[in-house]
C-alpha cells in the first residue's frame, strides 16, 4: 500500500498531445521529458567552442544554468518518488546520486563561468582554477592558506 503524501503523482496540462488537450499527465512523463531537453541543450552548448575568454565564460554560465535545471528534474523525481513504498530502493538510490551529480556539474560550470570571467577581466582567477589558473602571466605568486604563518623569507626584516 502507497502511504500518503501531498505530493501530485500527475499534473494538468492544456498542451494538445496524444493524451488530448487538459489531459493529465504522470510527473515521471514530465520529468523525463524535461531530463530530454536539457541532455539535448547540454550536448549543443557542449558543442560550441568559443574563441575568447568571454565566449567561454558566457558558454560555462549557460552550461551552469543547464546543469541546474537539470538537477532540478532529478529532484522533482526524487519527491515524487520518495513516500511510494512500491518503488525499489535501489531506484531512490540511483535518482539521489543522479541530482548530486547534477548538483556537481552545475557548480562546476559555475566556478568555470567564474574563472573565465575573471581571465577576461584581467583578474586572478579562483585558487582552484588549475590549469586555467592565470596567476602566473599576472605576476601573482599564491598566498599563504588562511591561518598560516606567511614563509620565513617573507617574514624576516
Amino acid at each position: 500500500m502507497n502511504s500518503h503524501n501531498s505530493l501530485p503523482r500527475r499534473a494538468h496540462t492544456s498542451h494538445h498531445d496524444s493524451t488530448g488537450p487538459g489531459a493529465v499527465v504522470p510527473v515521471t512523463r514530465l520529468v523525463h521529458a524535461g531530463l530530454n531537453r536539457a541532455a539535448t541543450a547540454i550536448s549543443q552548448t557542449s558543442a560550441l567552442r568559443p574563441t575568447d575568454d568571454l565566449g567561454q565564460a558566457a558558454r560555462a554560465r549557460r552550461l551552469c544554468e543547464l546543469h541546474t535545471r537539470r538537477a532540478r528534474w532529478w529532484a522533482i523525481l526524487r519527491r515524487v518518488t520518495v513516500a511510494d513504498l512500491d518503488i525499489p530502493a535501489v531506484y531512490l538510490c540511483a535518482v539521489a546520486i543522479a541530482c548530486v551529480g547534477a548538483e556537481g556539474s552545475a557548480r562546476f560550470w559555475r566556478d568555470a563561468a567564474d574563472d573565465w570571467q575573471a581571465r577576461a577581466e584581467h583578474r586572478p582567477t579562483s585558487d582552484v582554477a588549475g590549469a586555467m589558473s592565470n596567476w602566473h602571466e599576472l605576476g601573482l605568486t599564491e598566498p599563504p592558506a588562511p591561518g598560516l604563518p606567511a614563509p620565513l623569507a617573507e617574514a624576516a626584516p
